[in-house]
């Protein structure tokens, strides 16, 4: 599988690349990542186009991605952003993002490690290909920064930060965003804080509604987890109404091409088709023996663009017509067939 990573990671992204001089469509047909990902935060796309987007944009200008991160809020990280500001102290603030992160990319993964007095938030980067690495790390540092600060003030500052990469030319930005204290070339991608910073309360905590969302969240990821059939399986269900479920918009929102997909079902012994086929049996089944909807709007539910296909398609799978199924299945008189 692919990994991949929330469009929302591109918010900002294309104000400031016309502020650097930059198209940023055409940065973003470049890199390989649909137009649509400016306009749709959920969209999944592979970590690894935007990585080399990052990057390519980086070229003239090092402290892209830490200008970027100024444009954005904690509240792009979706669903852990939820979880992270119920939690009553920035100890489980971390903890929470540390435990979810992967719902909003999957291509980072957080470690939280408490010695003595110090707490220290390393975080590693990791992509299928090989590739400079310094925009998205400066990213993910920046958007770390601004989550503290959110719950620690603004003009909180750790005691320190560490960068693997080399230093850019200038340090305007990082000392800005970053503190004074930073070194590069180091061992890890991190931030070293004191250990009573991890105490300080959140107000604002609601300890019920925070029960209530990592449940909502527990969903999520074990949904996560899930096979690749089933994952295609919920996005054709979610999707069918609205006339969406194609190989083509499924395999967008998953980050990956309609061929790439196609061979990760055929390596799974199904194929987008049979999986479209056994949603539509399964609602049909459903809307036909259970509910009194009119068969126009079962067709569309069902995601048909018009009667008449749905009804021969039903006739092929079924040998009869809807209507008549619906018959078998409401025995006159209220009889049931049970009797």
């Amino acid at each position: 599988m692919v990994e991949t990573i929330r469009a929302s990671v591109l918010n900002g992204y294309a104000e400031l690349a016309r502020i650097v001089g930059l198209d940023p469509l055409r940065m973003l047909d470049g890199a390989g990542i649909p137009r649509a990902a400016l306009a749709d935060p959920d969209l999944r796309i592979p970590s690894t186009a935007v990585r080399d987007l990052m990057e390519r944009s980086g070229r003239g200008a090092e402290d892209f991605a830490l200008r970027m991160s100024e444009l954005r809020s904690p509240s792009l990280m979706g669903p852990v952003a939820l979880i992270a500001r119920e939690q009553p102290n920035v100890r489980g603030v971390i903890e929470a993002v540390v435990r979810y992160s992967s719902l909003h990319s999957e291509a980072t993964t957080l470690q939280v490690e408490e010695v003595g007095e110090l707490a220290i938030i390393r975080f590693r980067t990791s992509f299928p290909t090989p590739g400079p690495t310094r925009q998205s790390v400066e990213l993910t540092l920046g958007q770390l920064m601004r989550l503290l600060r959110l719950y620690l003030g603004s003009g909180w500052r750790p005691y320190s930060v560490s960068l693997i990469h080399s230093p850019p030319k200038s340090l305007e930005t990082h000392h800005r965003i970053l503190g004074p204290n930073i070194a590069f070339d180091q061992e890890f991608n991190g931030v070293v804080c004191s250990r009573e910073d991890f105490d300080q309360p959140n107000p604002g905590a609601d300890p019920e509604m925070a029960r209530q969302i990592e449940r909502y969240i527990g969903r999520l990821a074990a949904a996560a987890e899930a096979s690749l059939p089933d994952k295609v399986r919920d996005m054709i269900r979610d999707s069918l109404s609205a006339g969406h479920a194609t190989v083509e918009f499924v395999a967008r929102h998953m980050g990956v091409d309609p061929r790439t997909l196609q061979r990760q079902l055929a390596a799974e012994g199904t194929s987008f088709i049979d999986l479209l086929q056994e949603v539509r049996m399964t609602q049909s089944g459903q809307y036909l023996e259970e509910s009194d909807r009119p068969l126009a709007e079962v067709s569309e539910l069902l995601g048909f663009s018009a009667l008449s296909a749905f009804s021969r398609w039903h006739r092929m799978h079924y040998g009869r017509s809807a209507s008549d199924r619906r018959k078998a299945a409401r025995p006159p008189n209220g009889v049931s067939r049970e009797s």
